[in-house]
């Protein structure tokens, strides 16, 4: 039987790589869409759902609102629900749990870390059999599972270490290229490692360079398919010569994302779903 899945979210560009995301990993799921809560009210109302994801800030009728609206109704009272939302404060998770979500997501996310959820509450309800082999469990933030509430928290590692770490070295294949935007100028740079809170780029050097812990902006643009995000807000974490000498061509940066403002945790989410 084939799945089918509401997809409530009121950015269109979220939606589509959540879409894309999910047809990679699920190609025979039926993905119906939603704009907002009233209108997956009336969806809920019309047709049977394997599975709801949702935002939680939207006009007209919350994430958190349609949820309760939904645990209300007995019909749904098995029915998985992911919310997906930069609100990623403990206050926030709880009023979800107490709300009866299923899982939460905090952006900015993974398509690994998507599908992990989604995999996880389907299988829960036996609409989907058990992988294998454990779907990657990389943490979107400290507040990004409702496990942790549990003492049953998905296995975290160091975003440094994820990126400076063995597995970077084992990989040289440049995720996109990007611009890093500063105080006296700019440089262009490839992307050789990114997550959710940060990213190491390679660039040339030259008689411009930012500094330690100075503000940038960003540009980036994915390897593959994928349009440019501009303006990440971010600043430079550490600095480090690709060769020990002084005229050392390249160099590489560390660039921790401002992920305290919601924009920065949109744009770095759309970027990592559009390198997947």
């Amino acid at each position: 039987m084939k799945l089918r899945i509401l997809l409530v979210d009121d950015a269109d560009f979220i939606r589509d790589l959540i879409k894309r995301t999910l047809r990679k990993f699920l190609p025979n799921c039926e993905i119906i869409e939603a704009a907002d809560g009233k209108r997956a009210q009336s969806l809920l109302n019309k047709q049977e759902f394997d599975l709801v994801l949702s935002d939680w800030e939207m006009p007209g009728l919350s994430g958190e609102e349609l949820l309760r609206w939904l645990r209300s109704e007995e019909k749904f009272a098995g029915l998985p629900f992911i919310m997906i939302t930069s609100l990623g404060s403990k206050q926030n998770i709880m009023k979800a749990v107490e709300a009866g979500v299923s899982d939460y997501l905090g952006k900015p996310f993974t398509a690994e870390e998507l599908m992990h959820k989604v995999q996880k509450a389907l299988v829960k309800v036996g609409k989907l059999k058990a992988p294998k082999q454990a779907a990657p469990q990389a943490g979107g933030g400290v507040f990004s599972s409702l496990e942790i509430f549990s003492n049953k928290a998905d296995a975290v590692g160091g975003s440094a270490d994820a990126l400076t770490g063995n597995a970077a070295k084992k990989s040289s294949k440049m995720k996109g290229t990007g611009v890093v935007k500063f105080g006296s100028g700019q440089v262009k740079c490839m992307i050789r490692g990114i997550s959710n809170d940060e990213m190491i780029v390679v660039a040339k050097n030259s008689s411009v360079t930012p500094t330690i812990l100075e503000a940038v902006k960003l540009d980036l643009s994915p390897s593959g398919e994928g349009g440019i995000v501009t303006d990440i807000g971010g600043y430079i974490y550490s600095l480090t010569a690709m060769e020990k000498k002084a005229s050392a061509e390249f160099f590489s940066m560390n660039i921790r994302f401002n992920t305290e403002d919601k924009q920065t945790r949109e744009q770095v989410t759309q970027f990592l779903l559009s390198i997947e």
